[in-house]
Order: structure tokens, then C-alpha cells, then sequence
């Protein structure tokens, strides 16, 4: 008697919990992934016609997970993250996108900190670009917090992907690490921003965009005595500038040739992984209906 009431009791808790989990096993068919932001977004730098990541991670989703995935890209080149928000909040398809999306990924930072950091690039003195660009840091991050707060207004559930930024200048100025202070900087309001908000993930790649194929302490040694050796220390020299305004070959092997700037194929394939990375893990999220 005692036998059959474990079996009872077992098939009953399993027929219970069953309509719970045959729900949760419904893939969508179809996933939305809306990308909003500035340059990276937009795919400045590709050559493929693939939006810079946007297809290159909606294919790496579709081969993982056997799902179509639809995409919008609402990037442009050269806006700041408050230029970003007046953007969408002027535009009515993109608004109703973002309220339909399963996915939202989104650049920012990278023209907030251009503005301050080019002004003061000129100079030879590390503490003075870093004073100036932390006196900025709250009027950044306020901007992004509002912008953050916008598309979540307009999306309570979707998961948000936010890039953190790099430093392109870093093989031809190596003797500056103030530059990447300062990226670092900014990096951290995008990534505690990310943390501050429910459902928000940070994705860097700063480390394999900056140092490109200079990955070891060796080599990053090397360059930073190049650098020194050939008077470097700013924009503001032959070295840099016959290179940086120039149809040269790029230095750093994930950068474009064409800006020395901005990232190539192989540079959108690397943010690509690193994005698809993350969303991977947050899977829960955006694949079951």
C-alpha cells in the first residue's frame, strides 16, 4: 500500500509541474533583435553590408539556436548618447521596434568621449586629459541613464546589450595610457549602468580592439618604446598624423585603413563573438515565448 501511494504521489507532482515545462520548452520561431547607437551600430568600417555586428551575430544566433532572427539597425555615425535619444524619440518605427524586440543591443560613449579627448590629445601632460574627461563623467553618464531609461520605458523585458568602447590610438600613442584611462572611464559608466539596471549586461571589448594583434605584455612593451622613440606622445606630430590622415596600411589588424578609427570585418567579427558570447548566456530571457 505504502509502494503505491510513492507512485500516486510521484505521477501526480510530475502531470503538476508538466504544463510548466512543456511552456517553457516553446522556442519562438522568430526573434527580434533591435541594435541602437552610434557609429559601431551603424557598421562604419564594413565592407560586408552586414551593419558592422548586427547580421554577423544574428547569423551566429540562427546557426546556434535554429531560429530566424529579424533585425532593425538604428545606428548613426558621429551621434552622442543624447543625440541617440532624440533620435528614436522622433522616430515612431523605431519606438514601436524596440516595444516589440527580444533582444535590444545598444553603442554609446564613443563620440561623448571623442569630443572631450581630441581637444585635449595635443597635449604632453597625462593629468591634464584625465582631469578634464572625469569633469565630464557625470554629464555622460546622466545622458546614458536617460537613455537607458527610455528604451526600457518602451521595453520593460527585453534583455539590453551594451558595448563598452576602445582605443583606437593606442598602436601609434602606446606611450599614453592616460587615453586608455579615459576610455576605461567611460567604459565604466556604460558597464555600471548595465549593472544598475534590471535585465542590462555590459560587453567588452576593449582588450582585443585596442591591442589588436599586440596582445602580450612583450609586445605591448615594444610598441610603447616605438612610440617613445618616435615622439608619439601626441596626435600632434608627423609619426602619427602622416599615417592617421593618409591612405596607410592600419597597424592594428581588427582597425580599419580606411579611418584608422573605426573597426574592420575582422574587428565587427570580434565584437560579434564577444556580444553573442553574453547573449548566450542569457538565453532564459529572449527564447521561449
Amino acid at each position: 500500500m505504502k509502494r503505491i501511494l510513492i507512485v500516486l504521489m510521484t505521477l501526480l507532482i510530475s502531470f503538476s509541474l508538466s504544463p510548466y515545462i512543456e511552456a517553457k520548452e516553446i522556442v519562438k520561431n522568430q526573434v527580434q533583435l533591435v541594435t541602437v547607437g552610434d557609429s559601431l551600430t551603424q557598421g562604419v568600417g564594413d565592407t560586408t553590408n552586414q551593419g558592422g555586428y548586427e547580421k554577423r551575430i544574428a547569423k551566429l544566433i540562427e546557426k546556434k539556436d535554429h531560429v530566424k532572427v529579424k533585425t532593425n539597425n538604428y545606428g548613426k555615425s558621429g551621434d552622442r548618447s543624447d543625440q541617440i535619444l532624440k533620435r528614436v524619440q522622433k522616430n515612431g518605427i523605431a519606438q514601436k521596434n524596440i516595444k516589440e524586440a527580444d533582444i535590444i543591443v545598444m553603442t554609446s560613449g564613443g563620440n561623448d568621449l571623442q569630443q572631450e579627448l581630441f581637444k585635449l590629445i595635443q597635449t604632453k601632460e597625462e593629468k591634464d586629459i584625465l582631469l578634464k574627461v572625469k569633469s565630464h563623467k557625470d554629464e555622460y553618464s546622466d545622458s546614458l541613464n536617460e537613455l537607458m531609461n527610455y528604451i526600457r520605458s518602451l521595453n520593460p523585458d527585453a534583455p539590453i546589450f551594451i558595448f563598452g568602447n576602445y582605443n583606437p590610438l593606442y598602436v601609434y600613442l602606446a606611450n599614453r595610457p592616460d587615453i586608455n584611462q579615459a576610455v576605461h572611464l567611460y567604459n565604466s559608466i556604460n558597464s555600471e549602468t548595465a549593472r544598475e539596471n534590471n535585465n542590462a549586461y555590459y560587453v567588452s571589448v576593449f582588450n582585443k580592439l585596442t591591442y589588436g594583434q599586440f596582445q602580450s605584455k612583450k609586445q605591448q612593451a615594444k610598441l610603447e618604446k616605438q612610440s617613445a622613440a618616435s615622439f608619439t606622445g601626441t596626435v600632434d606630430n608627423k609619426v602619427v598624423k602622416s599615417t592617421l590622415n593618409g591612405p596607410n596600411k592600419e597597424k592594428n589588424e581588427y582597425i580599419t585603413s580606411s579611418d584608422h578609427y573605426h573597426p574592420n570585418n575582422k574587428g565587427y567579427d570580434q565584437m560579434s563573438k564577444a556580444l553573442f558570447k553574453t547573449v548566450q548566456k542569457q538565453k532564459d530571457e529572449w527564447i521561449y515565448k
